[in-house]
C-alpha cells in the first residue's frame, strides 16, 4: 500500500495513513482542525485499506490535531468502531493530541469503542508503534 493522503477542498492536508511494522498496523494521523465530514473521509478510508490488506491494529496519531471532535467521536465509536472491528481490528494505539479539548473527545470515543478494541494511550508514536510490535 502507498500512502493515502486526504484533503480539503482548500488543498490543506488533514489526513494521512500508510502501512507500517512490516504491514503489521496501519499508522493514521489527523492533522488540523477536523469536522465530521473529513472525519467521515478519513474512517471510510481506513476501512478501504482494511478490506484491501486486513491487520488487527491501528496506531492513530492525533498530534498534529487542532481543537475538538466531538461528532467525529460519536460517528467513530458508534459506527466506524464495529465495521473496523469486523475487519479484525482489535489493537488501537492512540497517541492524544496536544489540546485538552481533542483529548476530551478522545474520552467520548473512548467510551463508545473500549469494548470493541484493545485501547491504549500515549503521549508519542513512538511509545504507540513499541506497544502495537511488542
Amino acid at each position: 500500500m502507498h500512502k493515502k493522503e486526504l484533503k480539503k477542498a482548500n488543498g490543506d492536508l488533514f489526513f494521512e495513513a500508510d502501512r507500517k511494522g512490516a504491514n503489521s498496523f496501519i499508522y493514521v494521523n489527523w492533522i488540523g482542525i477536523q469536522s465530521i465530514e473529513t472525519i467521515m473521509m478519513g474512517a471510510n478510508q481506513i476501512l478501504s485499506i482494511l478490506k484491501q490488506d486486513p491487520c488487527s491494529a491501528i496506531l492513530n496519531s492525533n498530534k498534529e490535531l487542532i481543537g475538538p471532535w466531538d461528532d467525529g467521536a460519536l460517528f467513530l465509536g458508534g459506527k466506524w468502531v464495529l465495521e473496523a472491528n469486523m475487519l479484525g481490528v482489535v489493537h488501537f494505539a492512540h497517541v492524544l493530541s496536544p489540546g485538552i479539548y481533542g483529548q476530551r473527545s478522545f474520552q467520548k470515543f473512548y467510551q463508545l469503542a473500549h469494548n470493541y478494541l484493545q485501547i491504549e494511550t500515549f503521549d508519542t508514536e513512538t511509545e504507540a508503534e513499541s506497544w502495537l510490535l511488542s
